[in-house]
């Protein structure tokens, strides 16, 4: 099981579900449900942000922390 901390978090009260983070994600870890995109491989997440860059409506947060 992985940890949510360190994952984008996706608010979907402002999410449009344009689909355009889901697209933009290099490791295909996320994914369009139902209601909106979700992060459904976790595991695969790079943290790149590449998501929460693109999102037109800055609807994902992306908290990564910097380990020297």
């Amino acid at each position: 099981m992985v940890d949510d901390e360190g994952l984008p978090q996706i608010r979907r009260c402002i999410c449009t579900r344009c689909g355009e983070c889901v697209t933009i994600c290099p490791q295909g870890a996320l994914e369009m449900a139902e209601d909106g995109p979700e992060v459904a491989y976790p595991d695969l997440c790079g943290g790149c942000a590449l998501c929460e860059e693109l999102c037109p409506e800055e609807a994902i947060d992306c908290d990564f922390a910097i380990v020297w």
